[in-house]
């Protein structure tokens, strides 16, 4: 009986999260997109429908917890728990380390849909979904450090740290020489894209800079192919970077 409310209570918490953020954000459209010309181009697009997002949000989220290596039924080689990092206890058997995840996940897996959409529609990260998502992150890593049993949550704020800086890096490269590199939305982004894949294997953000970039130069290469140039072939970001992030969360305990 304790085994399954064990793996039950977090996917429920992450589930309930994820669809209170996600309802949220599917009735608030015009607020956080503040302009009327994107909500009007939004209105038009056939991939852009709110509430649909917002489920696949919570389906994100459920997933995300159950496949989290300790909480899941599957517990896998090279994760926290079987590697013994923390104070002697996994998130199963730590109430808050649980609770904290659930949070961090729930909060990631409602605005993935949004943000993915939204930038491959009008090639923005609004900043009305993005402060406030990278503010309940930090939050949360922060009471991970302060009150959590694990070191997931200090080498979250490490691996999130160091995501915007080496992407602030390259936005500025950009700038400097003229050319399209990172947005600035994408710098605010690696916070969550690193930071979040940690709290599964301490070696995730490798995998995810990698998933990424595969990701982002076969979505280059089509682009590419359908407009018969590869000169003008401009492509979001933030798509490869959040889909990057998932896969390399789940795929990091198995793999590395």
């Amino acid at each position: 009986m304790d085994i399954e409310v064990l793996h039950v209570w977090p996917i429920g918490v992450s589930a309930l999260i994820s669809a209170g953020i996600g309802l949220l954000l599917s009735r608030s459209t015009r607020w956080w997109t503040a302009d009327d010309g994107h909500v009007g181009v939004l209105a038009r697009s056939r991939i852009f429908r709110p509430l649909p997002l917002a489920i696949l949000g919570v389906v994100l989220a459920s997933a995300a917890i159950l496949l989290f290596p300790g909480i899941g039924p599957v517990s896998v080689p090279g994760s926290w728990i079987a590697s013994g990092v923390g104070a002697g206890s996994s998130p199963g058997t730590a109430p808050v380390d649980s609770f904290l995840l659930a949070l961090s996940l729930g909060t990631a897996a409602a605005a993935t849909p949004f943000l993915i959409v939204v930038d491959f529609v009008i090639h923005r990260l609004p900043d009305r979904i993005m402060y406030p998502l990278l503010g309940a992150e930090l939050l949360v890593f922060l009471l991970g450090v302060l009150i959590g049993e694990f070191q997931m949550w200090v080498l979250a704020l490490i691996a999130g740290g160091a995501g915007v800086l080496f992407f602030g890096i390259l936005h500025l490269i950009g700038r400097v020489m003229h050319a399209r590199t990172m947005g600035l939305g994408d710098v605010k982004l690696a916070f969550v894209v690193f930071g979040v894949p940690t709290l599964f294997s301490a070696w995730a953000p490798a995998l995810v800079l990698i998933v990424m970039m595969l990701i982002a130069g076969l979505a280059a290469l089509l682009t590419a192919a359908a407009r018969r140039s590869l000169k003008t072939t401009t492509i979001a970001f933030g798509p490869a970077m959040l889909s990057g992030m998932w896969f390399g969360s789940v795929l990091a305990p198995i793999l590395l």
